[in-house]
């Protein structure tokens, strides 16, 4: 058995795998974290994050609600390494908000259904093979603050699933730390960037993350199109809830 893991390792590695990156959403600070959304530096919406533990499945809870420019609402559930177990997509706001697609994850499938934009009542079947190493894309951000250490030019990867674009690899690199100052006050950060390689192109991210040692929280985020997040209030939570 010892020689067959051996095989199965060196084959791996000979096809470029990475191992799952060793994520804890246990390092993560949970509760209410309020952001404001700039593009060009004005703002022009508003979101809140949540992040919760179920006592009773022991699975993380990730929510967010978006009014203004880019108004949606999406959760999405994972293990405490960040395996998906479901998550679900709604764009607008009120009577006007539709389902976008609803995702449920079993081993390494994925099933459900997407709507299509042009057309928000048609639905089109989603069963697909995903990486080992997936992650949502709702939660990528969180991922790449699930590190148990980071240091200056430190690399990894993983991959992440969205019904549009299918997985795409994410390639990640830790940057120098520094001093962010948002609206919720000044605090010592690690900037970490990553690229998500994905069939219409690749797309980076910047995040800005609470350099201390865990539990950490999102600080500031910088997304593709030029928009940024930052933090205005946070209301940290000490205990877990029961789903």
């Amino acid at each position: 058995m010892r020689f067959v893991a051996i095989i199965c390792l060196i084959f791996a590695i000979a096809n470029g795998q990475d191992a799952r990156p060793d994520l804890d959403a246990g390092r993560l600070q949970t509760g209410s974290f309020s952001f404001r959304t700039l593009v060009d530096g004005r703002e022009v919406g508003r979101s809140r994050i949540q992040i919760r533990k179920s006592t009773d499945s022991g699975t993380y809870i990730f929510s967010n609600l978006v009014i203004g420019s880019f108004s949606q609402s999406w959760d999405a559930v994972a293990s405490p390494t960040f395996r998906p177990v479901s998550a679900r997509l709604s764009l607008g706001q009120g009577s006007a908000a539709r389902t976008a697609f609803d995702l449920s994850y079993q081993g390494n499938r994925v099933t459900g259904f997407i709507t299509s934009q042009k057309e928000p009542l048609r639905k089109r079947e989603v069963d697909e093979t995903v990486a080992d190493d997936t992650v949502d894309q709702r939660i990528d951000w969180a991922a790449v603050m699930a590190l148990e250490k980071y240091g200056e030019g430190q690399e990894f990867r993983f991959h992440v699933y969205d019904p549009g674009t299918g997985n795409s690899l994410v390639s990640a690199r830790t940057g120098e730390s520094q001093t962010t100052t948002v609206p919720a006050g000044s605090f010592g950060t690690m900037r970490v960037s990553y690229r998500i390689d994905k069939r219409s192109g690749p797309e980076t991210y910047e995040v800005f993350v609470t350099k201390q040692t865990p539990p950490r929280f999102l600080v500031k985020e910088k997304f593709p199109n030029g928009s940024i997040v930052e933090l205005v209030e946070l209301t940290k939570s000490t205990s877990d809830m029961s789903k």
